[in-house]
């Protein structure tokens, strides 16, 4: 709860969370508001897939962005990504903890070039590895001057 809270007070310093994360402060920022061993609250196996929802782009620097969104079941967070226009994603965000499941998302991606069109998509999976995509999203980041 007290990394959820520092994530919170970070992303809502815009810039400032940023700026930590590329000073080697804060490492990629999924956090976790909530988590279950799996399955449904009857117990039983999930058979959809995690639903993406309120995506939003929360910081963009000259060399990253981070985004958070929200997911209908607990599942982990990926966000692939690569240069606009391009048919694939050549690029994927770490997975800070493969095994943290949570509702609600967020990653920090880095090592991009200053004054570029990207394009982005979150991904969740479920324990029962059933994967959820969001739309393609797009950020530029901005020049370096």
């Amino acid at each position: 709860m007290l990394i959820f809270l520092l994530v919170l007070l970070l992303a809502g310093l815009g810039g400032f969370g940023y700026w930590a994360h590329t000073q080697g402060y804060l490492k990629s920022l999924p956090f976790q508001t909530g988590s279950d061993n799996g399955t449904t609250s009857s117990g039983q196996k999930y058979t959809t897939a995690p639903t993406i929802k309120n995506v939003k782009l929360t910081a963009t620097g000259v060399d990253g962005f981070s985004v958070m969104w929200d997911t209908d079941q607990p599942s982990d967070s990926v966000v692939e990504y690569g240069p606009k226009g391009g048919s694939t994603f050549p690029n994927k965000s770490e997975v800070w903890d493969k095994g943290l499941v949570m509702t609600s998302h967020g990653v920090v991606v880095k090592g991009l070039t200053a004054n570029t069109e990207y394009q982005y998509r979150c991904i969740s999976t479920n324990k029962d590895g059933l994967t959820g995509m969001s739309d393609i999203m797009y950020v530029t980041t901005p020049s370096a001057d």
